[in-house]
């Protein structure tokens, strides 16, 4: 169990985040160990499984690009939550993770609740340290804050440690500051020749990634596609940097990216990636990658360049303050002068599905989508699983803002979006949540319905049921010639388990009934789930083969 009474009311935990500006604590044990959190100005949001908590404070962070903080039993709430640790560390979330307390003995060996915690976390996370000094738990807790924001963010862990031996480390361990200013001088010396291959470039194309939207960035570039009119493409994790509408935004990159994208950056004879990591889901076949084109690269983490593809003019950077330095200094009437064919070509290019355009299924899943979208506020956050539906999501739904839509991307975490969407709903009080998810995906972490019902959370839920683990369904066709091998699953009726939770719940077969549930639904100030039967065998499409090149794509 975490912070006996009497330890918590010492060291004025709540006191001590409550200065540091947190306001909002997620974690799975009962009030009663967090003395005096009734009276406190920070809400305790109390979860069924760790996994979730993490998942939510992930959710939390992203919505609101602070750190999330969780609270940690130790042992095996640790274990269950490593997933979401790991989650937040793939894509660069901040989060801060407080655990213990354990007793240190010096010869303990498989004494109850052993475990390494920092040992096992190590990998996943961004820093992590003892502490064993209460009285130093301000300090303590202001580094850990800051260290999840610097540079490129991510999860910190404190454990606990009672100290029974004098063998156990002292203090608190400071992570090295990043040299922002020396970073600064490097960047004005590499953006002269940022703007010299910009503006000799006849068919540029700007590829931004979760880096933007992390960074607070999303203006600064929208700035200089307005300006220099440069077509721009995204990762999963950078979609809402631009507005979906915007035709100079060619959509997503890679194996499940539009054909404009796709083909965009085959083509361009310069490539300026920010705040992006070359994952192979974007690359595709790395030697056929971009092959045409020079390459810059800007990111915060200096690990990142070079590291898969290699760049021409790799910079050192906080994707905004780039894109700031950038907009000062281009000479955007001779880039429009330059890349106006080029321009005029891309946008001409199709953005859409073909598959889509012809489907004839009586509830198909991108129609769902759409009606989604049409019914949500421009505001609403948006959080989805992994699957099909987070791609038709990313496809179908039109994204105009950063941080609306938040997504397991560099995990691919199943049972990830309903706790992330309860994290998104509590770091925006008012603010209306869509949490898309699968038949597959839901039944991961399906318990925290039950949270989301004790704080009356405005969360509207929809499960896209096609009976299948669909993803790797659609590999098995493709791939493996239709032989099928554990991806049919079996579901309860959603809309029936939402009601014995106390959710309103609906059930759509049709475009008629899932226009009708999708009002109703919406209506409702709390939470609310709709389960949509959609055709069972539907694809994701465009769709990449694996070690294939990004130009080579399936349409339908």
């Amino acid at each position: 169990m975490f912070f006996q009474k009497e330890v918590t009311e010492k060291i004025g935990l709540l006191e001590s985040l409550n200065l540091l500006g947190v306001d909002c604590l997620f974690g799975c044990d009962d009030r009663g160990l967090l003395p005096g959190i009734d009276q406190s100005n920070i809400r305790y949001v109390q979860f069924n499984h760790e996994q979730a908590a993490v998942h939510a404070a992930d959710g939390f962070a992203r919505a609101t690009g602070k750190p999330g903080v969780v609270l940690l039993s130790s042992a095996a709430g640790v274990t269950n939550a490593i997933t979401g640790i790991a989650t937040a560390f793939s894509d660069s979330v901040p989060l801060v993770m407080i655990t213990g307390p354990l007793v240190a003995k010096p010869q303990m060996k498989e004494a109850f609740q052993e475990l390494d915690v920092l040992g096992i976390t190590m990998p996943i996370t961004k820093y992590s340290f003892k502490l064993n000094d209460w009285d130093r738990l301000s300090e303590a807790l202001r580094n850990a804050l800051t260290i999840a924001s610097d540079g490129r963010p991510g999860p910190v862990l404190i454990e606990y440690v009672v100290e029974t031996s004098a063998n156990i480390q002292q203090g608190i361990l400071h992570y090295p500051r990043s040299r922002s200013q020396i970073r600064k001088g490097q960047m004005e010396k590499s953006i002269d020749s940022v703007v010299e291959l910009i503006e000799d470039a006849r068919k540029p194309v700007l590829f931004i990634g979760g880096g933007v939207i992390s960074s607070g960035a999303a203006n600064y570039l929208r700035e200089i596609v307005r300006q220099a009119r440069i077509p721009v493409v995204s990762s999963l994790m950078g979609i809402g940097a631009m507005e979906a509408a915007d035709p100079l935004y060619l959509g997503m990159l890679g194996m499940h990216g539009t054909f404009a994208a796709n083909k965009a950056v085959h083509q361009c004879d310069l490539l300026i990636s920010i705040g992006v990591r070359f994952s192979d889901r974007v690359t595709g076949k790395i030697s056929g990658f971009s092959p045409k084109s020079k390459k810059i690269h800007v990111d915060v983490d200096p690990a990142e360049i070079n590291k898969i593809i290699p760049v021409d003019l790799p910079i050192v950077s906080d994707a905004k303050e780039f894109l700031c330095e950038l907009n000062e200094k281009l000479n955007c009437q001779q880039i429009l002068r330059n890349i106006e064919s080029w321009t005029n070509e891309v946008i001409g290019w199709k953005r859409t599905v073909p598959r889509f355009d012809k489907s004839n299924s009586i509830l198909s899943p991108q129609t769902v989508i759409k009606r989604l979208h049409e019914y949500s506020a421009n505001e609403t956050i948006v959080v989805t699983d992994v699957g099909q539906h987070q791609i038709w999501t990313a496809h179908h739904y039109a994204f105009s803002t950063p941080r609306t839509l938040i997504t397991s991307g560099g995990l691919g975490t199943m049972g990830y979006g309903l706790p992330a969407a309860i994290g998104a709903a509590a770091a925006c009080p008012g603010k209306p949540v869509l949490c898309v998810s699968g038949d597959g995906s839901f039944q991961m972490n399906l318990q925290e319905l039950i949270t989301a019902v004790k704080y009356q959370l405005p969360i509207k839920i929809a499960i896209l049921n096609n009976g299948y683990l669909g993803m790797v369904r659609q590999w098995q066709e493709l791939f493996y010639h239709g032989r099928y091998s554990s991806v049919k699953i079996g579901s309860p009726s959603f809309a029936k388990l939402a009601e014995a939770y106390g959710v309103p719940g609906y059930k759509a077969r049709t475009e008629e009934e899932a226009e009708r549930a999708i009002a109703e639904a919406f209506q409702h100030s709390g939470p609310a789930l709709i389960e949509f039967d959609v055709v069972e065998e539907e694809n994701v499409y465009p769709m990449v083969p694996p070690n294939h090149s990004n130009h080579q794509t399936i349409l339908e």
